[in-house]
């Protein structure tokens, strides 16, 4: 299933070289409303089953409605895909082999894609059968298995965008269940805008040019923000080493977002704000006139 936000073309190949692969291709539209008419009746055309939603919730809640929408259908197994994601012809089938060798004990609950844009995944475990292991994963490209859905739930709509993925591995693995790679897969995916770096407006070249980090709008920062913290909190006591890795990652990026432009002051205000919200636990839709602030 795949969550949409303003498809467009390439959004439309990407899910028609999907169905090949599955038995149903279900589309949930994330409230764009009537610009995606047009995409989404082509979408229909060729088999797809759209679902609407009245308006934007978030990715969370976008893939739990096509999950439940599947399991209904008596899917033994999901697809989650990203609409900016390509998944390569025989993907899923190669994910499917994945959980065929995967013996009872490994407990297999998903299979993830061995490599994003090229760069691969490093196991940290190996199962007795050979399957690389992985403690997380992005969700795009996951295949569920019915059992583990059923076992260790939905995906955690409070946190609505960003970090949804990693909180849901962490449960599956609590649950009891693995996360497999699926070797020598390889999955087209958009990772966000490279901007240039220039703190405080002083540019910052190389020899090969300015140096670029990867931008992510206010908005999306007050998500980033918040739910890292609220993860924090909620696996500090059980995971030390993950906490002080997960704080470790969010460092450079944040300080990259206060100093280097574009909307620093509004970077800034969503950092302060959603590490607020992360501290306290306050979880859910981005505060009305926050969202206004940080989007106009």
């Amino acid at each position: 299933m795949v969550p949409t936000f303003h498809p467009d073309s390439q959004v439309e190949a990407n899910m028609v070289s999907l169905i090949r692969q599955v038995d149903e291709l279900i589309v949930v539209d994330d409230g764009t409303g009537a610009a995606a008419d047009e995409i989404l009746a082509r979408l229909e055309a060729v088999s797809a089953r759209v679902i609407r939603l009245d308006q934007n919730s978030g990715i969370a809640r976008a893939l739990n409605v096509g999950v439940r929408a599947a399991l209904d259908d008596g899917a033994d197994y999901v697809v989650n895909t990203d609409q900016d994601t390509d998944l390569p012809d025989g993907y899923v089938a190669t994910c499917l082999e994945t959980f065929a060798r995967a013996n009872p004990v490994t407990n297999l609950g998903i299979v993830c894609t061995d490599r994003v844009n090229g760069q691969p995944s490093i196991p940290t475990w190996y199962s007795p059968e050979g399957l690389g292991l992985v403690p997380e994963a992005i969700q795009s490209g996951f295949v569920i298995s019915r059992r583990c859905l059923e076992r260790a739930g939905l995906f955690d709509e409070r946190l609505v965008i960003d970090c949804v993925d990693t909180e849901y591995c962490l449960r599956v693995r609590d649950r009891g269940f693995r996360i497999a790679v699926a070797a020598d897969t390889d999955i087209t995916h958009a990772l966000g805008e490279m901007v240039p770096f220039r703190p405080f407006g002083i540019k910052m070249r190389n020899r090969s040019g300015e140096f670029e980090y990867q931008y992510h709008s206010p908005f999306r920062q007050y998500y980033i923000t918040r739910n890292n913290i609220d993860l924090v909190f909620r696996n500090f006591r059980r995971r030390r080493r993950w906490t002080l890795a997960v704080i470790k990652r969010q460092i450079g990026p944040t300080f990259d977002a206060i100093v280097s432009g574009p909307n620093r002051w509004k970077h800034t205000v969503a950092i302060l704000v959603g590490g607020v919200h992360g501290f306290f636990r306050i979880r859910g839709p981005i505060p009305a006139g926050l969202r206004r602030y940080l989007t106009r």
